[in-house]
């Protein structure tokens, strides 16, 4: 795969870059993907700017929305950096999809311990996410 089509297909990190939009580029690349952990990550990232929208309308500039917005731009600055991380790991697919292409194999000889190892994966995503929003409560209420 060339640049320019490396670029094409990465343009989606520019999103993390743009404040109140950052958590847009995981959604897109999630949909087109269909993988459902870079929707709810990209969802994440959008919370925080959601939950000022919504108490700057009913404060103004107060406390709590200065503490709302630090909170917001951690994490804007984590989606950067992991929109990038995904966008690399992504060129790499691209550039060896022979290695990352699945196989048609017969159902009766597929090992168990896969759809382990996918219940796994789904289960840390949901601990990263119920974390994330108790810190975002506890900022919220102090």
């Amino acid at each position: 795969m060339n640049l320019v089509d490396k670029i094409k297909n990465s343009w989606w990190v520019i999103l993390s870059f743009i404040i109140f939009f950052n958590g847009f580029g995981f959604i897109y690349i999630g949909l087109k993907h269909n993988n459902r952990n870079w929707i709810l990550e990209g969802i994440t990232y959008e919370f925080p700017w959601f939950f000022y929208l919504i108490v700057f309308a009913f404060y103004g500039i107060s406390i709590p929305s200065t503490l709302i917005v630090a909170f917001a731009a951690i994490i804007t600055l984590i989606g950067i950096i992991r929109s990038i991380w995904v966008a690399v790991k992504l060129a790499d697919v691209y550039d060896n999809n022979e290695k990352y292409t699945i196989k048609q194999t017969n159902l009766n000889h597929q090992p168990v311990h896969q759809e382990n190892n996918n219940r796994s994966a789904g289960l840390g995503c949901c601990f990263c996410l119920i974390c994330i929003f108790i810190i975002f409560a506890l900022i919220i209420i102090l």
